[in-house]
């Protein structure tokens, strides 16, 4: 090779490294501001909870007849209201079902003290926003935050709070889509009681208001829980909230169960759990005859247990109204449902709470106010 042949391949080197450096300077500069970028908006998304005004310990809690996705998100959103260097507790309204106990014990998690009174607390309310459906004294409670993913309730503040109401699967995967927003790391535990909140309340992925979001959540935070079957997880959830051993009637009725309030005019309705049909017919008459005996122990004007199958990606529910009332306003409100056993109007498609009973209930009885 002579001298210019050498030369020129030395230049060519030479521009070659020079572009490689360029490149790579390039590509570390571009990586470096977007990491500074996300560094602002974590710092940002932070700041702007940061007016919380809360007094003391602020306590975290859900509905009354705690479910699985109202304490698990309790748990979770506590903990992470105390990275951000807040005092903050979980509680619960009333013992937590059979479900619920098995993740937080599967998760090493002790379920949180109840709460006989919110009056004069600082409160973070999760999953409802409704004070019939909220702690004793919820009324005299300040108030300083909401996360929910149902329809707006009737709680009202005169400050300012932190309000984030999504239309999604659960209210824990508006935490877990938080802990992101924030930068924040989650642990273990908190993966875990979150992964099955959100299992439980999308029933596997399978309910008409799961989102790509709560689809998304289940395998990133199976992977921190350690989670290697969802499947399975599911499977065990499932069979827990149909076991009703040890239970009364009256604790089966009022297991799950949720007032409303809509011109002037309260309701409440109970869900429970069957396998098939059978067993939902066998549910349905015992749910009937706790309603009778037990409707004036609550305050509500029309009240309703929904015997649920959801099987084999079927969904029919049972449901059976307390008294005469009741039924009128059932039959004039939802006129399609498939039959009527002498117990209960079955719906074969079909009549969920959250998607179809409450948001049915609340048009009619605006459009046919109660005299």
């Amino acid at each position: 090779m002579n001298l210019k042949t050498k030369t020129i391949l030395a230049a060519l080197v030479a521009v070659c490294l020079c572009t490689f450096a360029g490149y790579q300077a390039g590509r570390t500069s571009a990586e470096r501001k977007a990491a500074e970028a996300q560094a602002t908006l974590y710092q940002l998304n932070r700041e702007s909870i940061s007016g919380l005004s809360a007094e003391g310990t602020i306590y975290v809690i859900g509905h009354k007849s705690p479910d699985s996705d109202t304490v698990c998100t309790a748990i979770a959103w506590a903990r992470l209201l105390n990275m951000l260097g807040y005092e903050a507790e979980p509680a619960i309204t009333m013992p937590v079902n059979n479900e619920t106990a098995y993740i937080l014990k599967e998760a090493g998690v002790e379920t949180p003290e109840e709460l006989p009174d919110a009056a004069g607390l600082s409160i973070f309310l999760v999953d409802h926003s409704e004070y019939a459906q909220a702690a004793e004294g919820m009324t005299d409670a300040h108030i300083v935050g909401i996360l929910d993913h149902h329809g707006v309730g009737n709680v009202y503040t005169g400050h300012q709070i932190m309000y984030d109401a999504r239309p999604i699967g659960a209210t824990a995967t508006i935490v877990w889509l938080n802990y992101m927003n924030y930068g924040l790391e989650i642990d273990k535990e908190t993966a875990y009681l979150l992964l099955g909140a959100i299992l439980s309340d999308t029933a596997n992925l399978t309910g008409t208001t799961t989102t790509e979001a709560d689809r998304a959540a289940i395998p990133a935070l199976a992977e921190i829980a350690g989670v290697t079957d969802t499947e399975a997880l599911y499977a065990a959830l499932h069979a827990e909230a149909l076991s009703y051993a040890g239970k009364t009637d009256e604790e089966i009725l009022f297991g799950d169960y949720k007032e409303y309030e809509t011109a002037g005019v309260k309701y409440g309705i109970g869900l429970v759990n069957a396998l098939n049909d059978e067993i939902a017919a066998e549910l349905a008459v015992r749910m009937k005859a706790a309603l009778q005996e037990y409707a004036d122990t609550r305050s509500a004007d029309l009240m309703y247990a929904s015997v649920g199958i959801r099987e084999n990606n079927e969904k029919i529910d049972y449901i059976v109204p307390a008294d005469e009332y009741s039924e009128q306003v059932l039959k004039d409100a939802f006129p399609d449902y498939d039959e009527y056993n002498g117990t209960a109007y079955i719906f074969r498609t079909g009549l969920g709470r959250k998607t179809k009973f409450v948001p049915g209930l609340t048009d009619y009885l605006n459009a046919h106010p109660h005299e």
